[in-house]
């Protein structure tokens, strides 16, 4: 559309700079809300041993005999089969007639929307293969520090170490509101400042804005599709070594085609996703329906 000032014609100009596009946090992160530790070289699966805890050992009387045991081995079994690839096509007149690198910023977009796809199946397997907590009640500023200790306590009568949460923009809402009360001005504003994570009781509470989505897909070890409503999710705590994400390829490039005059942007991710023991996170809801 043409821009007249008064009765005259003036040029136009089309900005260099991109305007960035809004996508969801990145809260998964390598020792702090999953593990790799189980990647072992070049492989497509992998099968943890998990060996029996035992009962409670008594004392007995001193001056004598042992009593052997062989102890209990299962396997757990995480396959990489969640593939993310992403490609945007880039064609030259195109690229050459715009004031900004088009190939540079389609890139990067590409890059973005798999890793957030990526992040996103990874939380719905967390959800999905968690245990869950019974109560469905409504998390407030007044209550939330009830419920933040109880999760705690859940877990770690379960023998488990809580060292994170993740909480949905409402429940993170009323986490600032309920601090804002409880702590000094100091430490309030330190947490004012990080604007999706601080320490709540000793434990990093982390805003997650992917529970705004209604279905999510991925594939569990099983290589069965399941969808996943995080929109009813209030919590996930747990420790960050009960949930695993492996990767075996993560790959980017730009490229030339024959297809046509121009270059591809693309970006390819190879992961699998497993909970290895549910007992050691937890997820709490407020609805009665099954993640």
């Amino acid at each position: 559309m043409a821009v007249i000032y008064n009765t005259q014609y003036v040029d136009e100009k089309y900005s260099p700079i991109v305007e960035p596009n809004l996508y969801y946090d990145s809260v998964l992160q390598p020792n702090l809300t999953f593990t790799d530790k189980y990647t072992m070289g070049r492989a497509g699966g992998y099968f943890v041993h998990k060996l029996g805890a035992g009962s409670l050992l008594a004392p007995t009387t001193p001056a004598g005999d042992f009593s052997g045991a062989v102890t209990a081995d299962t396997l757990i079994q995480i396959i990489l089969n969640n593939a993310f690839r992403k490609e945007e096509k880039i064609y030259a007149v195109t690229a050459a007639s715009v004031s900004y690198d088009k190939a540079e910023a389609e890139f990067q977009r590409t890059i973005r929307e798999a890793s957030i796809g990526w992040q996103a199946s990874g939380v719905a397997c967390m959800a999905h293969e968690a245990s869950e907590y019974g109560d469905t009640t409504a998390i407030t500023d007044s209550n939330i520090k009830d419920y933040w200790i109880a999760l705690r306590k859940y877990l770690k009568d379960k023998k488990a170490t809580p060292n994170f949460g993740l909480v949905s923009t409402s429940v993170y809402e009323e986490y600032l509101q309920a601090v804002g009360d409880e702590y000094t001005p100091m430490r309030n504003d330190a947490i004012m400042a990080n604007a999706r994570g601080g320490m709540y009781f000793g434990m990093p509470i982390i805003e997650c804005n992917l529970f705004n989505e209604t279905a999510v897909t991925y594939y569990d070890y099983a290589g069965t599709l399941q969808s996943v409503n995080l929109s009813h999710i209030d919590v996930i705590m747990g420790d960050f070594e009960a949930f695993s994400v492996l990767t075996n390829l993560n790959t980017m490039r730009i490229i030339d085609t024959e297809d046509f005059v121009g270059v591809k942007a693309q970006v390819e991710m190879n992961s699998g996703f497993r909970v290895t023991n549910s007992d050691r996170i937890v997820v709490k809801t407020n609805t009665s329906t099954s993640i």
